[in-house]
């Protein structure tokens, strides 16, 4: 039989089995690929290498071995493929895919896109990721989209939509606290949203943010992250009015202590612009210097800081037309910022897809409520009967009822009586309070006074002098905590007696610093109360409020700020 076939059709059918043989193969490279991917990532390039190129054959085998390549790549920490391959497979998962590789596939294209600086292009893939990632059952990509939101965030920042960046890595820090993975992951989201403070200039929540990324930096030997986070800090004490000269001597402890005593290239900007402040040009002039070689790796928003500290330090020098000429680059890089911004319209694509999602979600509950209304219809009609039925029966209870009416009204009236009574009473007692509260308040009101007026003009010899002679230990000695802890109690719904009773560990130090807290002193003002520094304060109430974090649930009328 196989003599009498044409010989056009023996081919026909050689090739059609050689080529169904090669997709077998093919595809359980693929398969095999995948499975290594989060185990063995490097014998996970090695399979997906070996796949030849003239053997992918068909549309589905190509789409599937770019994400699938894309993904393994990124596991190994090496550059992704170009955009129009990933393009293609993106294309195809639209007409073909499941919502999981429509995910992976959108969100892969916006990495490239973002690090091609395309930020349009990418904002508008990683919208559709997330469009995608609402409809998959899955649980397994949540890393992923923490991840999404991460770089959503980044793209906000770099086009200085600040409370939109903030959004982002808020809800990155959620799912990584969610679904408990890389602790890792999860300080540097928190360092994020720090960022996100900095830039609304939340400087409080910013540096209490900073100092949970810190204490995990801390307790996992992370020696470039301590440096990097407590530069940050110190970024933010500057903005404050912190000296600048505390500032460095701070930062070089920590470069000696973390970083061999060399500065970090990140830090170069900072320190430029500290020596600057104290009035050391050589030393802002140097640093600055070594920024010019880092210019074409800044973001549009760092090369506008750069164009602003050079202007600022040739002012310095006298040399004017040089400091016009920076002002003037400043000025046009924050302009081409704001202009990308707005061609690109960012938030406006995202909003639009929202509510393309959200008109596509409503039609489906309409269709849904059409398909109920028979089933509604019949209930309510049942409802209705019953109804009927009720209201017979209750007519009749009235009629039952009548010939005790009187007997309830008389019982109302002198209720009415007991309860006027009972408000005047109170009325007294709240009154006696507010001036017990009133009297314990004033006795320490000058006090605070004298605090903040330290911190603000410290540095004059003679207020400073008298000051500290009004501010002395006698002053704020045991008896005054005492008073200032009664006022607590009696404000804040007898805060410091839970915290004591279920912290009995506690140590007087702290209890000082939460009584504080809840009296509403600054940071500031308690660090010269304590004697301490005020980012020592704020690393310390972060780590109280987690402390008491259980209590403030129970109790949320404690009122911890």
């Amino acid at each position: 039989m196989l003599q009498k076939m044409p010989f056009f059709l023996i081919i026909a059918v050689v090739v059609l089995f050689t080529s169904c043989s090669d997709n077998d193969k093919t595809d359980k490279l693929l398969e095999k690929a995948e499975s290594l991917l989060y185990t063995r990532p490097d014998s996970a390039l090695s399979v997906i290498g070996s796949i030849p190129i003239n053997e992918i054959v068909s549309a589905r085998q190509k789409a599937e071995f770019i994400l699938l390549y894309e993904r393994i790549l990124e596991r190994n920490s090496i550059n992704l493929i170009g955009e129009s391959d990933m393009e293609e497979a993106v294309a195809y998962f639209e007409r073909n895919g499941d919502d999981t590789k429509r995910f992976l596939s959108h969100f892969y294209l916006g990495r490239l896109y973002s690090a091609a600086g395309s930020h349009y292009q990418a904002m508008e893939q990683y919208v559709q990721a997330e469009g995608a990632y609402s409809r998959i059952q899955e649980s397994g990509y949540n890393e992923m989209l923490a991840r999404l939101y991460l770089y959503k965030g980044d793209i906000h920042k770099d086009l200085l939509n600040s409370a939109s960046a903030l959004k982002m890595y808020q809800k990155a820090a959620e799912y990584y606290k969610e679904y408990g993975g890389d602790g890792e992951q999860l300080m540097y989201t928190l360092a994020k949203v720090a960022e996100g403070y900095k830039g609304l200039q939340r400087y409080e929540d910013a540096l209490e943010a900073y100092g949970s990324a810190l204490e995990m930096a801390l307790a996992g030997g992370k020696e470039r992250e301590i440096v990097d986070y407590t530069a940050s800090v110190a970024s933010i004490g500057h903005l404050m009015g912190e000296p600048s000269d505390l500032i460095l001597a701070q930062l070089a402890d920590i470069y000696a202590k973390y970083n061999n005593g060399i500065v970090p290239e990140d830090n170069y900007m900072l320190l430029s612009e500290l020596y600057l402040d104290c009035g050391n040009l050589k030393e802002a002039k140097r640093y600055a210097q070594m920024c010019e070689g880092l210019y074409g790796e800044y973001s549009p928003v760092e090369q506008a800081n750069f164009a602003s500290l050079i202007s600022a330090i040739a002012r310095k020098e006298g040399d004017y037309k040089k400091a016009l000429e920076y002002k003037e680059l400043y000025e046009n890089v924050i302009s081409g910022i704001m202009e990308q911004e707005k061609n690109n319209s960012i938030r406006e694509m995202e909003q639009l897809y929202y509510n393309k999602q959200l008109t596509i979600e409503n039609a489906a509950i309409k269709r849904q409520n059409r398909y109920l209304f028979a089933i509604y219809s019949l209930l309510l009609a049942i409802l209705l009967l019953g109804l009927v039925w009720a209201v017979i029966a209750w007519r009749k209870k009235i009629r039952e009822k009548n010939g005790q009416i009187e007997e309830y009204l008389a019982a109302a009236h002198e209720a009415e009586l007991s309860k006027n009574t009972l408000l005047g009473e109170l009325d007294v007692q709240k009154e006696k309070e507010k001036r017990l509260k009133e009297l314990l308040e004033n006795r320490f009101a000058e006090i605070r006074e004298l605090a903040g007026t330290y911190y603000e003009f410290g540095y004059s010899k003679k207020l400073q002098k008298k000051v500290e002679q009004l501010l002395s230990l006698q002053s704020f000695g045991k008896d005054m905590f005492e008073v200032i802890e009664n006022v607590v109690n009696a404000k804040n719904n007898g805060a410091m007696e839970k915290i004591r009773a279920n912290y009995p560990s506690i140590t007087e130090e702290n209890i000082k610093l939460l009584n504080l807290i809840y009296a509403g002193f600054s940071p500031q003002e308690i660090s010269v109360i304590l004697n301490d520094t005020p980012q020592n304060i704020y690393v310390r109430k972060s780590r109280l409020k987690r402390k008491i974090a259980p209590l403030l649930e129970q109790e949320p009328e404690m009122n911890f700020r």
